[in-house]
């Protein structure tokens, strides 16, 4: 094994980040509990109750799937907040990472499967957030102008060892704007909070094998031109 194949690799922090992978992956293949970690992780420590409202189940629903994503570790009681009448839960990790590059760990058939289960919830999330953002537009009006917001793509023709050096720098770059930030949620006490000159955003990242060479795509808009 190579050292841009070896795991983990060398900006990963586990006591930041959670490992999924085909073997343990199935307690986050769920709709459910997907939504309720990402809430957690995005907007800070909540109720099961409060999470219920936002999730659109009940409270026993929600308590069954916290209580499934804490025995995976990805879930945790927060005891500064907690009381006798309210457990407070908060995610456990400041994000979480799946690879498929944990030696022993690629998984059988059944196992691919609850993997490409999440994924697929995975990119749901990142195509409802450009499509939000793309269609909104219209409404910010002259306010487009100013935006630092982009979208697009860039073609390339790659090796495996020249894909895997291009993420580990892409990786490294975001890393240096997420200094700040360590360790804390986005939402409320998190460092959006902090004045009006700072926006939350999320920074989406796909290197994909293009195996149809574009012929599925939505048009040739792409290039390094491709901007919004």
């Amino acid at each position: 094994m190579t050292e841009h194949e070896a795991w983990p690799p060398s900006w990963f922090d586990p006591e930041r980040y959670a490992t999924l992978t085909p073997h343990n992956v199935q307690a986050l293949a769920h709709p459910i509990r997907f939504a309720l970690l990402r809430l957690l992780r995005e907007d800070g420590p909540a109720t099961a109750s409060g999470l219920a409202q936002r999730v659109g189940h009940s409270s026993g629903v929600t308590s069954y799937h916290l209580r499934t994503l804490a025995d995976a570790g990805l879930v945790v009681e927060d005891e500064e907040l907690g009381n006798r009448r309210d457990r407070w839960w908060k995610a456990a990790h400041e994000n979480v990472t799946f690879t498929l590059r944990v030696p022993d760990q690629h998984g059988d058939a059944e196992q691919l499967e609850t993997a490409a289960r999440y994924l697929r919830m995975v990119a749901q999330v990142g195509h409802e957030r450009v499509l939000g953002y793309v269609n909104g537009l219209p409404e910010r009006g002259a306010e487009v102008a100013e935006l630092p917001w982009q979208l697009g793509y860039i073609d390339l023709s790659l090796t495996y060892a020249e894909a895997r050096e291009l993420s580990a720098r892409v990786v490294e770059a975001v890393a240096a704007f997420r200094r700040d930030q360590a360790g804390r949620a986005r939402g409320p006490g998190g460092p959006d909070a902090e004045g009006p000159e700072r926006h939350r955003a999320v920074f989406q990242y796909q290197l994909l094998p293009d195996d149809d060479g574009g012929a599925g795509g939505a048009g040739a808009a792409g290039g390094a031109g491709a901007t919004a």
